[in-house]
């Protein structure tokens, strides 16, 4: 074989594989009635689209490639009209869920009009949960049997299950219940809970109209639109809950440092050693309680909530030391010169010792001088 023969049969080679990975068709003027949510083994669907056929390697369509019609639907019946330059040709009927159509039927010299009007009507198929089905899919499959990824066109719509909607209705209103009495809880606790409240009136109204709705898409609608709002409260709720656990946890912080000021101004405790480990519980919990902030500014209001009451608890041990180290310096005025001493008093404290002894040392000396002098 020559060079240039075998130049040719690469290139030639080259060429079938593009028309084989190549898409040579384009859907337009999809209609599908109802446009909305699907209610299981009731709807009624109906599909309208035109497909144009355009020119590649000379022929409108690969006469060795297969066009593919799909779909969930239930019951599906199919009406397609090839038009040829304008002409049309005899509808075609066909009835399931795949309609496959030979490429040689499609294929015509690039010269030629080729387009191809379908109608396809069925029903929204069983499901035991609401879910995403396809309505319509078209796509060009290649002479192996693969899908020309380029190719495919495909609409899908909602299958809800009546019987999950009354089950999703159920639980929303168990749901909020729970969140009714947390709301309750914070709203006793003083915290401002309005904008939680609103988040709440809208999820009950939402639930009862689905409740209330005959019409399953739209009862659908109004269960989405309450999960919505039940999710957002939900954040809500865990926002409020962690700022009121670590504004709980701020609060024996400050009342440590009340008493620990106290101690050190009132009382000159400063270097008295039994105040070290409430000050050292006190830095604890404080750093604690930074880091639950942290948490809850990171969206980790769980964990927030979980290191605020790490640090309650820990605070509340400083308080606890505190306030009784409090009632035993106020019961004996004497028991806070410990830290007194101990500290810069000491020098003072030593002279004082010193005069105290020789003043007696002076005067046991000049009554003994007299006893001599006398005796």
């Amino acid at each position: 074989m020559s060079k240039t023969a075998k130049i040719i049969g690469v290139l030639t080679l080259i060429f079938c594989i593009v028309q084989i990975a190549s898409a040579n068709i384009a859907v337009g003027n999809i209609g599908i009635s109802p446009s909305g949510d699907l209610v299981s083994g009731q709807t009624q669907v109906s599909v309208s689209f035109v497909i144009e056929f355009a020119s590649s390697g000379g022929y409108t369509f690969d006469n060795e490639n297969t066009l593919q019609m799909s779909t969930d639907l239930d019951s599906a019946t199919w009406s397609y009209v090839i038009i040829q330059d304008g002409v049309e040709n005899p509808a075609a009927l066909e009835v399931g869920s795949n309609v496959n159509i030979n490429g040689w039927v499609l294929s015509y010299p690039s010269n030629r009009e080729i387009s191809m009007r379908v109608n396809m009507n069925g029903m929204a198929p069983q499901v035991d949960t609401s879910e995403e089905k396809v309505v319509i899919g078209i796509a060009e499959l290649s002479s192996r049997g693969s899908v020309i990824s380029s190719s495919v066109v495909e609409k899908t719509a909602l299958v809800l299950n009546p019987s999950q909607i009354d089950e999703v209705i159920t639980s929303g209103k168990i749901e909020l219940n729970s969140i009714r009495s947390s709301l309750d809880s914070l709203a006793a606790a003083g915290v401002d809970v309005s904008a939680a409240e609103t988040k709440y009136s809208q999820a009950e109204s939402n639930l009862q109209n689905a409740e209330l709705s005959s019409d399953y898409a739209r009862a659908q609608s109004y269960v989405s639109a309450a999960q919505t709002a039940i999710n957002e409260l939900t954040i809500l709720l865990q926002q409020m809950q962690a700022q009121k656990a670590i504004n709980d946890a701020n609060v024996p912080v400050e009342q440590t440092d009340e008493l620990i000021t106290y101690f050190k101004v009132n009382k000159s405790m400063d270097a008295d050693p039994r105040l070290a480990p409430i000050i050292t519980k006190r830095e604890i919990a404080a750093g604690l309680v930074v880091d639950a902030r942290d948490l809850a500014s990171e969206e980790k209001y769980n964990d927030a909530i979980q290191k605020a009451g790490e640090a309650y608890e820990k605070a509340n041990e400083a308080l606890n030391d505190a306030i009784a180290l409090k009632e035993n310096v106020d019961s004996n005025p004497l028991s806070g010169l410990g830290g007194m001493i101990s500290g810069a008093l000491v020098p003072i404290v030593i002279i004082i010792v010193v005069v105290v002894l020789a003043v007696a040392g002076f005067l046991f000396f000049r009554g003994r001088r007299r006893w001599d002098e006398l005796g």
